[in-house]
């Protein structure tokens, strides 16, 4: 094999292997999740960030997202113990609140307020729940972390 190809087939190999485990096991996600005490907050804000530009990933996280707020947690969001804002990271509008939980693209935070005091928390994972294609993965695993920092465990 000619040198040349042989590295663009390591390449395609290496690039193949690290989209295959970007869907990690969802079982492994939540399993480490639950190993963290959370005490309840006296409030909750769940916050996506996103850019002007966003490909299906961030858009199907937005939406899913918007929609387990929306109509899971219709009496918090009533109530103000829990509220739920999108914002387009690179809004200048939005700059102050990006710098105050450190976004930097799409992303999503839940912050628990406690006696005042802000507990941000990126959530990472959600790149990683079943990713794009294992809706109630991702709807139950959003569900559990919103409970976890309104009611603790």
């Amino acid at each position: 094999m000619v040198p040349g190809r042989m590295m663009y087939a390591l390449l395609c190999f290496s690039a193949s292997a690290v989209l295959l485990s970007s869907c990690v096991s969802t079982t492994d996600m939540v399993t480490s999740q639950s190993n963290q005490s959370i005490e309840p907050a006296d409030k909750v804000e769940v916050v996506y960030f996103h850019r002007h530009r966003r490909c299906e990933a961030c858009t199907y996280a937005e939406e899913r997202i918007s929609y387990i707020v929306k109509t899971s947690f219709q009496d918090e969001l009533a109530s103000g113990k829990l509220t739920f804002g999108i914002y387009d990271v690179e809004d200048k509008n939005n700059a102050a609140l990006a710098k105050k939980f450190g976004a930097i693209g799409s992303q999503l935070f839940v912050n628990s307020v406690k006696d005042g005091i802000d507990h941000i928390r990126y959530i990472e994972e959600i790149w990683y729940w079943g990713c794009i294609d294992n809706e109630e993965v991702f709807d139950r695993t959003i569900k559990n972390v919103i409970n976890e920092n309104l009611y603790g465990k």
